[in-house]
């Protein structure tokens, strides 16, 4: 749980009397499991600061779903619409887990920006980043196969949730096939017959939603010359 202001990117560096002067501005929000916190084009003007728990940030089309990116602690969200002036939310937000945030009115942040500018760098810098993520998520949509792409997915949770035990490389969430299918653009069926290969080949063991990999080496070579810079495999570095 963040519990400090300046534990935010964006927020960072500011002096402490500015963050005593933003703490009265901020609500606190819990959300439970699977509660949509904004709508695409739902008009709405909140600015979140997440604080504990994950979110998937996701379009609909036909009634089937594409995730864009997973939203994690020290991260904002709803900040381009209040810095661009647009009432209409760019994507749906959802909780993956039980989540708490700090909530911000619109007028609010884009004061606290005004006042102190190094926030409007953080915010492009962050913009940077999620770009660059959405680049990573249509070079998997377009150029790869199924096994390539799940392959580099499961690669791209370690980097960001995962640990080394004695039970092989372990990725510290819960992950089910319809959240990776989602992120390929593939069917859930797809995703599951490529998993079951990946343990037949005893790359990878699953125990109670938890990917653990068990040979780092072959899962890798898999992924051979889709990421040349595998730090880049980081979602957020700020």
């Amino acid at each position: 749980m963040i519990n400090n202001l300046s534990d935010f990117p964006i927020f960072s560096g500011l002096p402490e009397d500015a963050i005593q002067d933003i703490m009265p501005l901020l609500k606190e929000r819990q959300f439970k499991k699977n509660h949509i916190l904004m709508f695409e084009n739902d008009e709405s003007d909140e600015v979140y600061l997440i604080r504990s728990g994950m979110l998937k940030v996701y379009r609909l089309h036909d009634g089937k779903e594409i995730v864009l990116s997973i939203a994690m602690p020290g991260e904002i969200i709803g900040e381009v619409e209040a810095l661009s002036n647009d009432l209409y939310r760019i994507s749906s937000v959802e909780a993956l887990e039980p989540v708490t945030t700090w909530q911000i009115r619109k007028q609010d942040f884009l004061e606290i920006a005004e006042t102190y500018p190094s926030v409007f760098r953080k915010a492009y810098m962050i913009l940077v980043e999620r770009i660059r993520i959405l680049n990573r998520l249509v070079r998997y949509l377009t150029f790869y196969d199924v096994r390539t792409k799940v392959a580099n997915l499961i690669i791209d949770f370690y980097f960001n949730f995962g640990r080394q035990t004695d039970n092989g490389y372990k990725i510290e969430m819960k992950i089910n096939q319809t959240l990776l299918a989602n992120m390929l653009g593939v069917t859930r069926e797809s995703v599951s017959k490529i998993l079951t290969e990946f343990q037949d080949e005893k790359i990878i063991d699953i125990r109670e939603k938890y990917f653990y990999i068990v040979d780092m080496k072959k899962l890798e070579s898999l992924c051979e010359e889709t990421e040349e810079i595998q730090t880049l495999r980081k979602w957020y570095k700020l």
